[in-house]
């Protein structure tokens, strides 16, 4: 099984969300038709919390029995605004929307995740940067990211409103990704 820890979005981010995919889609056509990239799409899209990977089945009972009591932290807004590509300086790999306002608790989640699951599945510790992906560049082909999010940089794409974060499994298909909600844990109640 394939697991990801996530931050649901919502309808509101998901529509302005699809506007500026199908924008980037349009430019990346006219500014570097070869490039390839893997648009996401937007019923698909959420704030990974944390990537587990695959897993067999018993690892994944114990994964979802960690994730039973609901986190202390109070729920919360996150506001998804901005636009970038990862790595900054290099040809870009990934095209992302940005989170301002919400990312310290959702930093805090992150780290009270990673010492429920630290038992139970291997995980280097590394630096948690949430952002939400609009799509995965398999061959950038001459696209420029300054071209690409010209006039993009600051769109706000809406609130999100965390009351839970949701344990899902990937099923890869020839049709691309299905996920399937397992567990969703609930915000704002002292463990």
């Amino acid at each position: 099984m394939r697991l990801f820890v996530a931050v649901e979005i919502g309808s509101e981010v998901q529509l302005e969300a699809a506007r500026v995919v199908e924008e980037l889609k349009q430019r990346t056509a006219r500014s570097a038709p070869r490039a390839r990239v893997m648009w996401v799409n937007p019923a698909h899209l959420h704030i990974t919390v944390r990537f587990i990977g695959h897993v067999d089945p018993d690892v994944a009972a114990r994964i979802t029995a960690a994730l039973e009591p609901p986190f202390p932290q109070p729920a919360f807004d996150l506001t998804v605004e901005g636009t970038g590509t990862f790595p900054p300086k290099r040809p870009p790999r990934v095209i992302w929307a940005g989170i301002t306002d919400g990312m310290a608790p959702l930093q805090a989640i992150e780290r009270k995740l990673h010492s429920r699951l630290e038992p139970l599945v291997a995980g280097a510790e590394r630096d948690y940067h949430p952002h939400l992906t609009l799509g995965r560049v398999k061959y950038a082909a001459g696209l420029r990211p300054a071209v690409l999010l010209a006039g993009l940089e600051k769109t706000t794409f809406g609130i999100v409103p965390v009351r839970a974060v949701t344990l899902f499994e990937s099923r890869l298909s020839s049709s691309g990704p299905t996920y399937v909600a397992l567990r969703r844990t609930a915000l704002g109640h002292h463990s």
